[in-house]
């Protein structure tokens, strides 16, 4: 059996790649992003649950207060951790 050498050289610019597009985003912007993405998805499942399935009968308003309660969350601890992580480097 031949061993061929392993070629580095993709992973390490992948890596430089994404420390340079994490050092450009600012902690208030990553917990933005995440609130937003955790409150459209839960949006968007109990909007599709109601109108494709009767698997929820979950009123409007409950939906926008539960899922923005989930969204809020996330984006605070997403952002308090890459502010954390910034003053750790």
């Amino acid at each position: 059996m031949k061993v061929y050498p392993v070629n580095f050289t993709a992973q390490k610019r992948y890596n430089n790649q994404n420390i340079n597009h994490k050092k450009s985003q600012t902690p208030l912007n990553e917990g933005l992003t995440t609130a937003a993405g955790w409150f459209g998805f839960g949006f968007g499942l109990d909007f599709i649950s109601r109108r494709w399935g009767n698997f929820t009968k979950s009123p409007f308003k409950n939906s926008l207060i539960l899922n923005g309660i989930i969204g809020s969350g996330a984006g605070i601890f997403t952002g308090a951790r890459a502010l954390m992580s910034k003053r750790n480097d």
